[in-house]
């Protein structure tokens, strides 16, 4: 066989590569943050076969050896996408980039870039991910994939949801929802202890522990509590953001119902023994721009006509005066409506509260009666009963009788089965608690003078609707 001085410099130069490939293979390890990476070998086509192409030719091309990848560093904080940066490769065309759910699943190919980093996107919270990266050569149009690195690292956990006061006495208690792919969850405090500032203190290593109780607390003092979920991995630890809830001793947030009705809210809570009473604020955005609507002493609240179909948020903000005023509060949303379970009411309409003892009455969208009642009694048996009603009939002078009873009044309105609207000489007060133990057997009980401007400014057909 005749040998070129061409051929014999390709013998040459794919002997030079072969040994140079040899020494490539191997494993290294680079530090990014507090993980670790390795490395692992991913498969090369056989020097022989480049080099016999090489020779082949007839010709002598340009022979580069490819690299393998260093220096892997996350440079991202992010909870659904991960950013890794790593050294450019000599000679390198591009990089592959592949990906392992390392909490379960298999490696694929995730990105094909030409420059040293790479942000895959729509990933898992708290989940720990493996990416091999591997540059390439491009010869005759093939690529030619090197050695390849190993990084190990995880998205960050999911700022802890659900985050709420449960508990507010001798003691400040908390809960929230569990993050299942974390270590466990870090408290923060801040109070007049610390000057304000955030201070780690309790740490909770087990993911399933979603409440902690403060014991450490004195009445009427604020406390600020951030809630912190980690994960654990290659040394290190992954964190969350923080979520914040306010808290006062022997002042617990409370939980709100807010149902709409007639271009109204109503809103309910549950009585807080500590509390001196509750201040109502309201706004259309759900983090700012809180406005005071009203105080009350009771657990319940009936906003003015708000704008229909337009969706407010609600602070029920128990206080107490210790020194100063110090609150906590609780958020609901609501969409004003103007109609009433599912139906639509019109401007001219009769509108009773059970829990605030209260009835208004509106002519052509103008309120024309504003007046305390008493309802059924509260016994489960004689409860005035709620929903859409319409008043069937109408009636002057006349008797009620019934089981044990035989009243004379002057108006009657019925608006339900033997319930009905009237006015109840016998009474000298009316609202309050009344009707729990000395409440009607289920007609809405109501002041004379103001029964006849209820009778003056309704006809049958005219709805009731009650809460």
């Amino acid at each position: 066989m005749k040998f070129t001085s061409k051929r014999i410099i390709a013998i040459v130069l794919a002997a030079v590569l072969v040994f140079s490939i040899s020494l490539a293979v191997g494993t290294f390890s680079a530090a990014e943050n507090q993980n670790s990476t390795v490395s692992a070998t991913v498969p090369v086509p056989e020097a022989k076969a480049v080099a016999d192409a090489v020779a082949d030719q007839g010709d002598v091309l340009p022979v580069a050896v490819v690299g393998n990848v260093k220096n892997v560093v996350k440079t991202s904080f992010e909870t659904d996408s991960i950013t890794l940066t790593w050294d450019k490769v000599p000679n390198a065309s591009g990089y592959y980039v592949y990906c392992l759910n390392a909490d379960g699943g298999k490696y694929t190919r995730v990105a094909d870039v030409t420059n040293t980093t790479v942000t895959v996107k729509k990933m898992k919270h708290t989940t720990q991910y493996w990416f091999k990266i591997a540059a390439y050569l491009t010869v005759d149009g093939k690529k030619i994939e090197g050695q390849a690195t190993v990084k190990k690292t995880a998205t960050q956990p999911a700022k802890v949801g659900g985050l709420y006061v449960s508990r507010c006495s001798t003691v400040n208690e908390m809960k929230w929802n569990r993050n299942d792919r974390a270590t466990g969850y870090k408290i923060y405090r801040a109070c007049y202890k610390t000057d304000g500032d955030f201070k780690l203190y309790k740490t909770i290593n087990s993911n399933k522990t979603t409440v902690f109780t403060d014991n450490g607390t004195e009445q009427g003092r604020a406390y600020y509590y951030k809630v912190v979920a980690f994960r654990k991995l290659y040394g290190g630890e992954y964190n969350s953001a923080g979520n914040i809830a306010r808290a006062v001793a022997g002042m617990c947030a409370p939980g709100i119902t807010a149902v709409s009705r007639l271009s109204k809210v109503n809103l309910i809570w549950n009585h807080n023994n500590y509390a001196e009473g509750y201040d109502i604020l309201y706004s259309t955005n759900q983090s700012s721009g809180f406005k005071t609507l009203g105080s009350t002493k009771s657990n319940y609240y009936t906003t003015k006509n708000l704008t229909n179909n337009k969706t407010y948020y609600f602070r029920v903000r128990p206080y107490k005066h210790v020194g100063s005023s110090n609150t906590t509060y609780t958020t609901k949303s609501c969409k004003v409506t103007s109609g009433a379970y599912s139906k639509s009411v019109g401007g001219t309409y009769v509108e009773i509260s059970i829990s605030a003892q209260h009835m208004w009455v509106y002519k052509n969208g103008n309120l024309v009666v504003s007046t305390d009642v008493v309802t059924g009694n509260n016994d489960g048996a004689h409860n005035t009963p709620k929903g859409f009603h319409k008043i069937y009939s109408r009636a002057r002078n006349t008797t009620l009788s019934g089981p044990g009873y035989s009243s004379f009044v002057e108006y009657w309105m019925a608006f339900c089965g033997g319930c009905g609207i009237h006015d109840a000489s016998w009474r000298s007060s009316f609202g309050g608690n009344i009707y729990n133990g000395n409440g009607s057997h289920g007609c809405v009980n109501t002041p004379r003078s103001a029964v006849v401007k209820v009778w003056e400014n309704t006809t049958v057909g005219t709805p009731v609707i009650i809460y």
